[in-house]
Formats: structure tokens, C-alpha cells, sequence
């Protein structure tokens, strides 16, 4: 495996110098989300309950990381890099934490596997797969294009989403 270049250590809240993937939309915010996160943090310890994610709570924010995550993918990924994401999409359906998603999503993987060769094929297997997972809870499909997927996942032309 390829060694992940070092980020220089900075006091909490002080903007990191520019680093070359900072074209992505998490790193504008990353200081208020910190912030935001660590105020929700505060709160709950204030309320002293310190709960685990729900299900829903946790899928919701698993496919964002997930979905954010393939939106980056390198259009012509390494063979290691390849690697690196079928192993990850793989260990994620074992380790999952919700019990009953994490044999799902084996299930899914073993008939479906992950398709990891660019961007584009891994994008729509994802976004088929969440799909397959939105149809057994009754909610609603999204189209896997990528010109949406990109909208909605890699850089948004709405106004509201630069705010």
C-alpha cells in the first residue's frame, strides 16, 4: 500500500495550509462542521446522555461518507486502488453495525460485487445498491446518472449549497 502523505499538525480550528484535493466541497466548511460537531458534543454532555446512533441515523450518514466518498474516486483508479476499495466496500458489509444491514449488504455485494474499475461504474453500482436498500424501506429511487450523482454529491451548482 501506498503510504498517506502526512498533514502538517495544526491548533484545533486554524485552517490547514492549502493541500491539492481542496477543490472539494468538505474542506471549505471543515472548520464550522468541527465546530457544529463539537457543540452537539457539548450538548448532550450537558443533557449527560451520550446515546448510540440509531439505525436510521447511522444509514443516513453511512451513505453520505459512502456516497461522498466514490463522487472523489479517481476516474482511473490503480490497480491497488481498486484493491484498497473492494476490500473497504467488503469489510463494511462485514463489520457493519446494525446486524441485519451488514448480512444485507453481504448478500447484495456476493450477487452485485463492488465495481470498482472508474468512477463512473463505481458511482452507479452504489448508487444501484442504496437504491436496492431504499426499495425494501419503501422510500424512493434515485436516478444513477452521473450528471446527478455529481449535483448531488460532488460539486452542486444550487446557490443554496455554496452558502
Amino acid at each position: 500500500m501506498g503510504k498517506i502523505p502526512d498533514l502538517p499538525k495544526m491548533p484545533f480550528g486554524q485552517r490547514p495550509p492549502v493541500v491539492d484535493d481542496c477543490d472539494r466541497p468538505a474542506c471549505d466548511d471543515v472548520v464550522d462542521a468541527m465546530s457544529a460537531a463539537i457543540g452537539r458534543v457539548q450538548q448532550k454532555q450537558k443533557q449527560n446522555v451520550e446515546c448510540p446512533p440509531s439505525s436510521p441515523e447511522l444509514g443516513r450518514a453511512s451513505w453520505t461518507l459512502l456516497h461522498s466518498m466514490v463522487a472523489w474516486y479517481p476516474d482511473t483508479p490503480t490497480k491497488e486502488e481498486k484493491s484498497m476499495m473492494v476490500g473497504f466496500m467488503t469489510t463494511l458489509a462485514r463489520f457493519y453495525p446494525c446486524t441485519w444491514c451488514a448480512s444485507d449488504f453481504q448478500e447484495k455485494v456476493k450477487e452485485k460485487p463492488v465495481r470498482a474499475e472508474s468512477r463512473t461504474e463505481l458511482c452507479q453500482w452504489l448508487c444501484q445498491q442504496h437504491n436496492l436498500v431504499n426499495k425494501k424501506l419503501g422510500k424512493k429511487q434515485f436516478p444513477c446518472d452521473m450528471k446527478t450523482l455529481d449535483e448531488r454529491w460532488r460539486k452542486s451548482s444550487n446557490p443554496k449549497c455554496k452558502e
